[in-house]
């Protein structure tokens, strides 16, 4: 999960992002693959998932906020762009589970 962030990053479409992957084990033992997206314009948690093991398709969750938050035009511009860049990762994310399920099928399949 680490290298996909990082191969995002160095194509420079995460916008200066600090996304990370959690430190955190599912119940079965393996990385869960949660990445987290903390937004500098908002005081809520952003964070990424694959919706389920074995499917490509990935979901953004906004928790609520803990506080109220009031932004100027130009804080609510700075915002949208953090959250298009979280859009971003997410659609990056599912392309690259895609891409990696298919091989794994095609691994499979030549067995």
């Amino acid at each position: 999960m680490q290298a996909w962030l990082d191969e995002h990053a160095a194509s420079g479409a995460d916008g200066g992002g600090v996304a990370y992957v959690a430190d955190q084990e599912a119940v079965d033992g393996r990385d869960s693959g949660l990445v987290v997206y903390p937004l500098s314009n908002a005081t809520t948690s952003v964070y990424l998932q694959a919706v389920a093991v074995g499917q490509p398709d990935w979901r953004v969750t906004i928790e609520a906020q803990p506080e109220v938050t009031e932004l100027s035009p130009e804080g609510v511009y700075d915002l949208c762009r953090e959250l298009r860049n979280v859009a971003d990762l997410c659609a990056f994310l599912q392309a690259k589970s895609a891409e990696h399920l298919m091989r794994c099928r095609e691994a499979d399949a030549s067995s």
